[in-house]
């Protein structure tokens, strides 16, 4: 064997070698999908959700209603947690659980939102760029923005300050895909009646939900108890 080909064939088993010892520990490392859907299994329980903190927006405000989206499918119900509603994006606390309601009116734990205010990101990432990009970023995903609408007094649709968002499917299958918004195997057709009790949001989110295009939206919570 020449210099040249010991020198070819070394070369080769290293770079082997070191891919392998990468792969290996990415393999080892728990993703922060994996770490995500650890840390929520337990929200399965409406009781769990409510304990850490997470609740219904208060009737009747928009974000009290399981959102739809005709053709596109649907979200469900949003369970807010108040205190999570700042600048941190940690994929181990999402700011929002998304219940999608069964036939039976039921909900199910589908999805985890994740949530940062549009004003107070953009400020910081005009002083500190390097740490805050753009649009916030989490799992290998940008944000999207939700702006505001006409009519809303500079708030959204939701009447709440704009926003950037990312839906992320795991414990319902999307055929729209991981990461997107809207979920057609997701229906609101089960969820009528009106909840008991709810948890507003915390001070992060206008002091007021105020009522705004109600009629949008598919239905009202269900009395579901977990």
């Amino acid at each position: 064997m020449s210099r040249t080909t010991r020198y070819l064939a070394a070369a080769t088993i290293s770079v082997v070698a070191i891919t392998s010892l990468a792969i290996g520990t990415a393999l080892a490392r728990p993703s922060d999908l994996d770490a995500a859907k650890a840390a929520t299994g337990r929200f399965h329980s409406l009781s769990q959700a409510a304990a850490a903190g997470y609740g219904l927006p208060p009737a009747p405000a928009p974000l009290h209603e399981c959102i739809s989206n005709g053709a596109q499918g649907a979200m469900g119900f949003h369970y807010v947690n108040g205190g999570l509603l700042d600048l941190n994006v940690e994929p181990t606390k999402p700011e929002a659980l998304v219940y999608a309601p069964d036939s039976n009116g039921k909900l199910q734990l589908a999805a985890l939102e994740y949530v940062v205010f549009q004003a107070p990101w953009d400020e910081q990432h005009q002083k500190d760029p390097a740490h805050f990009p753009a649009m916030p970023e989490a799992f290998g995903q940008m944000f999207m923005p939700v702006n505001a609408a006409a009519g809303h007094n500079g708030n959204t649709i939701f009447d709440i300050p704009p926003f950037y968002m990312l839906h992320v499917w795991l414990w319902n299958s999307n055929p729209s895909g991981l990461f997107n918004p809207w979920n057609p195997s997701v229906s609101c057709s089960g969820a009528s009646a009106a909840a008991g009790s709810s948890t507003a949001l915390g001070g992060a989110v206008n002091a007021k939900l105020a009522v705004a295009d109600v009629a949008r939206f598919a239905c009202r919570v269900p009395g579901a108890r977990a």
